[in-house]
């Protein structure tokens, strides 16, 4: 296997900076844009905006840092516990929101995933660490929803769950993005303890400029089975640190009792936490993404993936993009799109849904699965903890899970 760095778009150039039929094209996007109802992800993208790689393989920076997501069973308590499941997602962020924009200089549109499409990765670890593997698959086009199983049986920590977008336009060049669905972590060796976290809203900025990023707004919850959770307020204006991206974490009983934990500063670089139960206020490094770089998963030769896996199936696109031949990529990227077009004519002929093209994960109804009853009862404790609107769900609240 090889390490993946195909993330990291070689262009660091403005978008602006680029010929006139591209200003033109940017020009014409940004009206549409401007004045589309509805959920953005259905409108054609232009090829020069679009980074080289799907969106499905976003899921692999939840692996990016093997050790920690191994080291959340290996807290002695269910404090500790939470406390280390809080720090391994805040070191996920980096990796999902910042890094493309930081390596290449601006947020591109990634593919969007085909029905059916698969991305396989693994993390080697040591003896102490164990191996990480990944499996993802986009679980429905309609709307767009992809399910992710990431586990390491020797440290006994299984992530599950699915993630979509709703996205619109924001005033006054802008994009706002709700992530729909949810991430579940099991530790079957504490007696299948559980967390529930929800998603971060994004807002896309710096469209007119032609150089996007991502900021995080809103709030991420994680809720522990053991009747704690984990509040993660994020700012985009630095009002927690003075910096851009700074985040405030509370650890504390679902109970409403006091903290015991708290942490803060820039997700993107560097934040500590203070042990509240010690009373000495000391503060420690929690986590720091400038220094602890994220791992490279390990892939399969391309010549040995199959025909839905997202490198394999995305290859003349990706090429063209490197290329800057973003005719050809246009051309290419239609031909995969007509393609499934045709394949979605037949299953509705067929009289089938999207769930019975997907060969890696199931659609399942939550009472009668161990992990959704799981998730329905943290979702209780999470509405009488914070309300309601903390968790964003497609309307018909679908679970899927790998196949067993």
């Amino acid at each position: 296997m090889s390490k993946d760095n195909s993330h990291i778009d070689s262009d660091s150039s403005s978008v602006l900076s680029q010929q006139a039929p591209q200003k033109d094209s940017l020009k014409s996007f940004i009206s549409t844009l401007a004045t589309f109802s509805g959920d953005l992800s259905s409108l054609t993208c232009p090829s020069f905006l679009l980074s080289s790689v799907s969106l499905l393989e976003y899921s692999q920076y939840w692996g990016d840092h093997p050790k920690l997501f191994a080291s959340i069973s290996a807290g002695e308590t269910p404090e500790e516990r939470l406390l280390n499941c809080t720090r391994w997602f805040i070191s996920t962020l980096y990796g999902s929101y910042s890094s493309r924009a930081t390596t290449a200089g601006m947020e591109k549109k990634p593919y969007n995933p085909i029905l059916g499409e698969q991305y396989f990765a693994q993390w080697t670890g040591d003896e102490a660490t164990g191996d990480i593997v990944l499996t993802a698959e986009q679980v429905s086009h309609h709307p767009p929803i992809l399910g992710f199983h990431l586990e390491n049986k020797k440290a006994g920590v299984i992530l599950e769950g699915h993630c979509g977008q709703k996205s619109r336009f924001a005033m006054p060049a802008g994009i706002d993005v709700h992530q729909t669905g949810h991430a579940i972590v099991t530790l079957p060796n504490h007696n299948n303890e559980t967390y529930l976290i929800t998603l971060p809203s994004l807002n896309i900025r710096g469209i007119v400029t032609g150089r996007p990023s991502v900021e995080l707004s809103g709030a991420t919850h994680i809720v522990s089975s053991a009747g704690m959770i984990a509040s993660i307020e994020y700012s985009t204006k630095g009002y927690f640190s003075g910096e851009r991206n700074s985040f405030k974490a509370t650890l504390k009983p679902l109970d409403g009792g006091d903290p015991f934990y708290t942490a803060q500063g820039v997700w993107s670089g560097v934040s500590n936490y203070v042990d509240l139960t010690k009373g000495d206020g000391e503060s420690k490094l929690f986590f720091d993404s400038l220094a602890d770089k994220p791992v490279a998963p390990e892939l399969k030769p391309k010549e040995e993936m199959g025909p839905l896996e997202s490198h394999r199936l995305w290859s003349n696109v990706t090429h063209a993009i490197n290329t800057k031949d973003y005719g050809t990529a246009s051309r290419e990227k239609s031909k995969i799109e007509d393609a499934q077009r045709v394949l979605a004519k037949a299953r509705k002929e067929r009289g089938e849904t999207q769930a019975d093209a997907l060969k890696l994960f199931v659609l399942v109804d939550e009472d009668a699965d161990a992990t959704g009853k799981a998730f329905q009862a943290l979702r209780e404790d999470l509405f009488d903890a914070v309300g309601t609107k903390a968790l964003r769900e497609d309307e018909k609240r679908p679970h899927w899970r790998l196949r067993k």
